[in-house]
């Protein structure tokens, strides 16, 4: 797995929790029904524009894993634009990535590279497709606004499962606070591409956001270990 690949792997911290680092107290949430499911992740979603992450990143199974974490930050602006910075362990920016709509503009200063691309759903069910172009669109797709009345359906115990694109199915299992345990995405025959999930929660209400994350991808079994260190909102005072 090549450098932008490792890098690229961060992309997607916004809705993951770590195996090593879970507290195994909560529980999918059985009670409540798929319309208070799907309101309450739409609440979260009205939440997204406006976040600040500042996060520690380690990713195993790679074959180069990384001795050390490395710091990363992550910002949403008010039109969901997106913008990430992964940083070496000497506070050199190794990646810088902006994701705008359907395009994106991925650079690594360090070799002096940029390239444009397009976020192409497809690239998640296609092994061919390197795994750092896939972790682009999983992470353009999992900010985009799934929970949706009329595009969400109940699914199992604290579970709906969300249209996330053409042919494309997000399952979203909740805790009984209603805050995310799991989110996994499907291609059409309900094949796993990408896992993520949630631990850690800073708070008790719907709203509160995780504080440490993981992230597998199903095709190269590579895993990224998230620890959420600062979390700045729209609300939060300046």
């Amino acid at each position: 797995m090549t450098r932008l690949a490792h890098a690229l792997l961060c992309l997607i911290v916004v809705l993951a929790g770590c195996t090593a680092g879970i507290k195994r107290g909560a529980r999918p949430g059985g009670v409540a029904t798929a319309p208070v499911i799907v309101a309450a992740l739409a609440r979260r979603e009205a939440d997204i524009p406006g976040l600040r992450l500042s996060m520690s990143v380690k990713i195993t199974g790679s074959g180069h894993d990384p001795l050390l974490p490395a710091p990363a930050y992550l910002a949403v602006d008010d039109t969901g634009g997106i913008r990430l910075q992964v940083l070496s362990a000497f506070g050199m920016t190794v990646l810088d990535l902006a994701i705008h709509g359907d395009r994106y503009t991925v650079t690594m200063p360090l070799s002096h590279e940029t390239r444009d691309g397009v976020i192409d759903l497809r690239a998640l069910s296609d092994p061919a497709v390197p795994v750092g172009d896939r972790m682009i669109v999983a992470l353009a797709l999992m900010f985009r606004p799934k929970a949706r009345a009329d595009g969400c359906h109940g699914s199992g115990p604290g579970t709906v499962t969300c249209t996330a694109g053409a042919g494309f199915k997000a399952r979203i299992t909740v805790d009984e606070r209603l805050r995310p345990l799991t989110e996994t995405y499907l291609d059409a025959d309900a094949r796993p591409l990408l896992s993520a999930a949630f631990a850690d929660y800073r708070g008790d209400d719907a709203r509160a956001l995780p504080g440490s994350l993981l992230i597998e991808d199903a095709s190269s079994g590579a895993r990224m270990a998230i620890q959420v260190k600062r979390v700045r909102t729209a609300a939060t005072p300046a």
